[in-house]
């Protein structure tokens, strides 16, 4: 009888990371790729990356004959028909038994073994999963200009927009105000009211503030509204269940020990666990 092999995958915009399993599902090796994002590259670099993957993974292979089967959880995949079908055949080309999911949805499967629950991700952006059997719903994750609330992103705009008003004067000087300074390397509130950040250079600023939860008031108050805006998350998401609701989550803004508490305490009727298993294994959970 020959052995089943799987390789889990889990592919963002910028790096996609292969995790070959063997057939009890343990981890036997693993490789980091450029991303394979159809915004990012070309169909013919996708199925290079794909295939130089995959090369590297199967020389682990001891066995003469055996199956072998992927699952990928991918960004894009869930939204975009386009994106979609683009990965559905460049996977085609390099492998022939797969399952394509979401990078959320395979992140759920993963954090949650597989069981019914809810995921909340909060790391640069934010978004909120549940699943109930073969059922999947979805709160928030509309993106970093009209949503992603909770998310580091959404704390570090709002430290930014309280260090502009302590700078004129609608607000009462705070830590606030010279640690936004310091960490843009700025001189004046000014010269960060006219610059342009990447997302990921304003939510790292989230991880800063944190340091000055218990010390500054203002901090403070940001951070207990981000855990109000994750609650909101879960309280949406929990109507959909009638039992006991099992809570995974994943992001840098959960790092933050203060967020955690506040979750807890706003939400004391949910069991909340740390994530069972990464993206990559959550990908081949249901292959």
């Amino acid at each position: 009888m020959k052995n089943t092999y799987y390789i889990g995958i889990d592919g963002g915009g910028t790096k996609t990371n292969f995790i070959l399993f063997d057939s009890d599902k343990n981890s036997i090796a693993s490789v980091l790729m450029p991303t394979i994002h159809p915004a990012q590259t070309s169909f013919k670099e996708a199925v290079s990356i794909l295939t130089e993957a995959r090369e590297k993974l199967l020389i682990n292979i001891k066995d003469c004959d055996y199956d072998l089967k992927v699952g990928a959880g991918l960004g894009g995949y869930g939204i975009n028909k386009d994106y979609r079908k683009k990965l559905e055949d460049e996977f085609s080309s390099v492998f022939e038994e797969f399952r394509l999911y979401s990078d959320a949805y395979a992140a759920m499967l993963g954090a949650l073994g597989g069981d019914d629950g809810i995921l909340i991700i909060a790391g640069t952006g934010s978004i909120g999963l549940a699943k109930i059997g073969e059922n999947t719903y979805r709160c928030g994750g509309f993106g970093y200009r009209y949503g992603d609330e909770g998310s580091a992103y959404s704390i570090g705009k709002a430290i930014i927009s309280a260090a502009l008003k302590e700078s004129d004067g609608r607000n009462k000087k705070s830590k606030i105000y010279d640690l936004v300074l310091e960490y843009f390397k700025m001189n004046s509130v000014n010269d960060i009211a006219t610059s342009d950040f990447t997302r990921e250079h304003i939510a790292g600023l989230a991880a800063e503030a944190s340091k000055y939860i218990y010390s500054c008031e203002s901090i403070k108050n940001i951070f207990e509204r981000a855990a109000g805006e994750i609650t909101l998350h879960i309280k949406a998401l929990s109507e959909k269940f009638e039992n006991k609701i099992k809570l995974s989550y994943i992001g840098g803004v959960f790092k933050s020990e203060f967020i955690m508490k506040m979750i807890k305490e706003m939400n004391p009727d949910i069991d909340i666990v740390s994530p069972i298993f990464p993206p990559e294994k959550g990908s081949i959970l249901q292959v």
